[in-house]
């Protein structure tokens, strides 16, 4: 008979072997650290972009819209006789359209026409998109905003290999031409400007609309403590940035399209600000 010592001995034995082939032993291929490490990088990459971004400080970005918008409008303009963004001064032009007016410009109207439309469907489109993600999910953000740096990108090639009219002279020679190729960049344009609305809103500053003024002016005007409460009343001063921010993107649109660049250069501006932005979105605060 063997010993209680022999016994003992055997049985440590077999739980050392039972180690080794459960993986939990020295000869195990891969260890069940290795794939606990390997779970947490995943889930956060997952994480990351379920996320939902924080609104601190993110009125900031949204009055760099409103400098972007000045931007493009500036100059769409200038070169096109129509906005890109605010969609009032359109309705206007289109109105205008049904007694041919103005003169000279008999397809002005087509021109308003065809940025409301793109507008429209773009709100349409990217508010669906954000409801359906969740307006303040980070993939949502970085998706849109990559994708309208897109649009600009394609719409300011098109006019840099002068397939587009872009100057105000080329628009009077032309009264619109027969192919109506600047009806394009001025679709794929209207259509992302929607994109900037959407997010401003979806973030919730309905104060700061990104791309029209006139409800900003008066909202301004009737507030109560216009002149009171300078660092309390957050809204107010959201809204006079609003201002001030998309003044500025016109004064520098209209330079730029007098310099050697032409409207190009401010819209390969906008394009680099909406890009930046996108990519902003992965590093922004999460809620």
């Amino acid at each position: 008979m063997a010993s209680p010592a022999d016994i003992e001995a055997n049985n440590g034995d077999l739980k050392a072997a039972n180690g080794n082939t459960n993986g939990n032993g020295p000869l195990t291929a891969n260890p069940p650290e290795a794939d606990s490490e390997k779970k947490p990088a995943t889930a956060t990459a997952t994480s990351l972009w379920s996320q939902s971004v924080s609104a601190r400080y993110a009125d900031l970005l949204c009055l760099v819209l409103c400098f972007i918008t000045g931007l493009c409008d500036s100059a769409a303009y200038n070169a096109w006789s129509c906005f890109l963004a605010m969609q009032t001064g359109n309705t206007i032009f289109l109105g205008l359209g049904a007694s041919n007016q103005p003169s000279g410009k008999p397809w002005g109207w087509l021109k308003s026409l065809v940025s409301i439309a793109a507008f429209f469907i773009g709100a349409l489109l990217f508010s669906f998109y954000g409801r359906s993600i969740g307006p303040k999910k980070r993939v949502t953000l970085f998706t849109s905003f990559l994708f309208q740096g897109i649009l600009v990108i394609i719409a300011v090639a098109l006019i840099e290999g002068d397939l587009i009219p872009h100057t105000q002279a080329e628009a009077e020679s032309l009264t619109g031409g027969k192919l109506f190729l600047e009806l394009i960049p001025i679709a794929l344009l209207a259509f992302q400007s929607a994109g900037s609305m959407t997010a401003a809103r979806g973030l919730g500053f309905n104060e700061i609309p990104t791309v029209v003024l006139t409800s900003v002016y008066f909202d301004v005007a009737s507030d109560p403590k216009i002149v009171q409460d300078v660092r309390g009343n957050v809204k107010r001063n959201r809204r006079v940035g609003s201002v001030v921010s998309l003044l500025i993107g016109a004064i520098v649109g209209g330079w730029l399209s007098r310099s050697r660049g032409g409207m190009e250069s401010a819209l390969w501006l906008s394009a680099g600000l909406k890009v930046i932005i996108s990519f902003g979105w992965l590093v922004w605060f999460s809620e």
